[in-house]
């Protein structure tokens, strides 16, 4: 990625860029950003795509699509390689807003592709992996809602160059709701929880409906 002494999109001016993951709202704790170095490492080292993670305070009147667009093309994310190579544009943009004053409604987060990269990571995929980060950035939990991000966009780089992520355990995908599922073992718990609370009676009602 190319280092800048600065970058201007219209009313947003930012420092260079210091490796893939740049924290300029500072809202990012050390061991997400640890995990997501590790996984982008991995990335980059078995497919040669870029996955860069920018949060910014304030956006001015740019919209953040506009925003990560101009970051993905400015700082060079996955541009590298000639005519017909396929880790040509195979970059991907995450650029997260947070809340202002803690006001629901005021964050914002986008996610940007190179066109290598949009065959594997369509909307609709990009989407429901949004969606799946929204649960976390809406309680503020931004360094474990942008870690999920990166580790489902990971995935699919994965399932897509044929390679095994080892730097990290990997979360499961999100559904077709865009929900993550629960873990068996927690669901497991809500239903032995059930069953003593209401002194069996809910389990003549889950046998009756199998």
């Amino acid at each position: 990625m190319p280092l800048l002494s600065f970058i201007v999109l219209a009313q947003i001016a930012l420092p260079s860029p210091s490796g893939y993951i740049n924290d300029f709202a500072g809202v990012l704790d050390l061991a997400s950003v640890s995990h997501m170095e590790a996984v982008i490492a991995e990335v980059r080292a078995k497919s040669r795509g870029e996955i860069a993670v920018v949060t910014l305070p304030d956006l001015g009147n740019r919209a953040a699509s506009d925003v990560a667009l101009q970051i993905g093309r400015q700082w060079g994310v996955g541009a590298k390689g000639a005519a017909g190579d396929p880790a040509k544009n195979l970059g991907v943009v995450v650029l997260l807003v947070p809340l202002k004053n803690h006001r629901r409604g005021t964050g914002q987060v986008f996610i940007a592709t190179g066109r290598g990269a949009e065959g594997f990571l369509p909307d609709a995929r990009v989407g429901r992996i949004r969606d799946a980060m929204t649960p976390y950035l809406a309680r503020e939990d931004y360094g474990a809602g942008l870690t999920l991000g990166v580790d489902l966009i990971a995935q699919a780089f994965a399932r897509e160059f044929g390679f095994t992520l080892t730097g990290a355990p990997a979360p499961p995908p999100p559904d077709e709701t865009g929900q993550v599922p629960l873990p068996v073992g927690l669901v497991i718990a809500g239903v032995v929880f059930l069953i003593l609370v209401t002194r069996g009676r809910i389990l003549w009602w889950i046998v009756a409906l199998a």
